[in-house]
């Protein structure tokens, strides 16, 4: 039976495995936050009103400094005490608030309904948030103040309170308060904190001192190939080059290119079952795009017999390469 041969290409790439990739410590800073801080100004320009009268940049919330370039997570830890009034005398709420009140969605930003005078939050991406419509809202009179993980959307309040949640730690014999953690949304750029009010935050007194933690992902790559000029006398364009495109990458790990030579590759249907046997990935089939881990160090190639040439492949695979 004659072999029917297929045109696929291999392009092979080193890059640092998970197991190499070392995880960038936590960043994190203080800040203060201001009783008056309204949520609803957040990443609104100089001049913007807000209900009853908060205007920006006076009752602007508080932008966290932190760059939230490979951020997964966030935590808090707040102390502190706010009051929504000018009581006399003080009474100042810790973190956590008091009793549940509401307020409607503003400038693009959601709905909630929150303890009074507690710590809240609002990740904004980098457009100005009233150009869009407000994302549905969150209650934590349903939700409690006890959840340990929360994925917000963007420009969604939510509840941050002390920054601690009652939970069961394994092997615990009973309840301990964690660190909530915030998920971080896709296309987030911007982080707020203000506190929660029915309206008129610009006579609130009292601020939170925050501690704000960011959690990053390990070391990440993403590879892709150019539309360089084909190799000659090929069928199908196979690139005269590979190239990889690395993001976020340390110095330490942005490792070189290494080339496999295009092969011929034969179809497995079409093979005797030893000649099957002899493929660098037998279970895989001839063609397909395989990969091996040597020494910590990651090669892409196509599967072909151990020891053939590989000068007539043609064709290519394009291909994402993503390092967790």
């Amino acid at each position: 039976m004659r072999a029917a041969l297929i045109v696929l290409i291999a392009i092979a790439v080193l890059l640092p495995m998970s197991a190499r990739a070392v995880a960038p410590k936590p960043a994190g800073v203080t800040l203060r936050v201001p009783g008056t801080s309204n949520p609803y100004l957040a990443g609104m320009p100089s001049g913007t009103k807000s209900a009853f009268g908060d205007r920006a940049p006076e009752q602007s919330p508080v932008l966290v400094e932190l760059s939230l370039r490979d951020a997964v997570a966030v935590t808090f830890t707040a102390s502190g005490g706010v009051q929504n009034h000018p009581y006399d005398p003080p009474n100042y709420d810790p973190p956590d608030g008091s009793s549940a009140t509401n307020h409607r969605a503003e400038h693009g930003i959601s709905e909630v309904t929150s303890p009074l005078n507690s710590l809240v939050g609002v990740f904004l991406g980098d457009d100005r948030p009233d150009r869009s419509p407000a994302p549905p809202p969150l209650d934590f009179h349903a939700i409690g103040r006890d959840f340990v993980s929360l994925s917000p959307q963007l420009k969604q309040i939510f509840f941050i309170g002390a920054g601690t949640a009652k939970a069961r730690v394994a092997g615990a014999a009973r309840m301990e308060r964690v660190a909530r953690r915030f998920i971080v949304p896709k296309g987030a750029t911007r982080l707020f904190l203000g506190t929660m009010d029915e309206y008129e935050w610009d006579n609130n007194g009292g601020f939170f001192q925050v501690t704000v933690t960011m959690e990053r992902s390990a070391v990440g790559s993403r590879v892709s190939f150019a539309k360089w000029a084909c190799l000659p006398n090929r069928t199908l364009c196979t690139p005269d080059r590979e190239s990889i495109e690395s993001r976020g990458l340390p110095e330490p790990y942005v490792w070189t290119l290494n080339r496999v030579a295009p092969a011929v590759v034969t179809d497995p249907r079409a093979m005797p079952a030893a000649l099957g046997r002899a493929l660098l990935a037998p279970d895989e089939g001839a063609g397909a795009l395989i990969g091996k881990t040597v020494g910590g160090r990651t090669y892409f190639s196509v599967d072909d017999r151990s020891g053939v040439a590989f000068q007539s492949h043609e064709g290519y695979f394009e291909f994402d390469v993503t390092v967790q």
